[in-house]
């Protein structure tokens, strides 16, 4: 109970956990997401109260995307830039970005359609995917990321509050395309570590989310 103490602590949050075990780190990130379950919910308790004509906003999400999105999202904002620099000040950087990118999830850049909720929910999280990829444990924050994504969706579509389905597009495909992409640059860097790898490996996948990205950006503008 005493590491679990030490571990709660915010003076602690950018360093190591005490324990990698797969339990002790579940518990720890129970706690980093409970309490952003209760920043989400108290942020738009405030937002629709003093924003006037203010609406959580709701947008589809599949099964595809929840889960794939935990592979993509820590990959390229923990992941990547654990293997490249392997400072925590670094992914506090990249996980404040990923943070704040919620704020627009619904694509409408206005005060009343920001997703106040959905960006304080994601702000515990960074500190846990940060601990979790410093104490070598990068594979369980995709696990636990990708599960938890699944779970609240599971939830909410079970209470009525979302639709729920497998694909929704082809964006939802090209996430996942992306996010395997990256996933195979987040090993690769991974083994790069134990042993040396040929660079030109990384061409593949990277080519990959370059093109992805093409055709989401092409599909937007147009």
């Amino acid at each position: 109970m005493i590491r679990e103490i030490i571990d709660i602590n915010p003076k602690t949050w950018l360093k190591p956990f005490q324990k990698t075990s797969i339990f002790y780190l579940l518990k720890m990130g129970l706690f980093y997401h409970g309490l952003g379950v209760i920043l989400m919910y108290a942020g738009s308790f405030f937002a629709t109260n003093i924003i006037s004509d203010y609406e959580i906003p709701q947008f589809p999400v599949s099964i595809t995307l929840a889960v794939s999105s935990g592979l993509l999202e820590e990959s390229i904002f923990f992941g990547m830039p654990y293997y490249m620099t392997g400072n925590p000040l670094i992914l506090l950087g990249s996980g404040i970005i990923w943070s704040a990118s919620h704020l627009f999830s619904s694509s409408v850049f206005s005060v009343e359609a920001l997703a106040y909720g959905g960006f304080l929910l994601t702000i515990p999280h960074i500190f846990f995917s940060i601990r979790t990829w410093i104490s070598k444990k990068g594979w369980f924050a995709i696990v636990f990321h990708s599960a938890w994504n699944f779970s609240f969706l599971i939830l909410y579509c079970m209470l009525g509050l979302r639709q729920c389905s497998i694909v929704n597009d082809m964006y939802d495909v090209i996430n996942l395309i992306m996010a395997i992409s990256a996933g195979v640059i987040v090993y690769l860097a991974y083994q790069n570590k134990k042993r040396y790898l040929n660079r030109f490996l990384y061409l593949i996948p990277v080519g990959i989310i370059f093109v992805s990205s093409a055709i989401l950006f092409s599909d937007y503008v147009l």
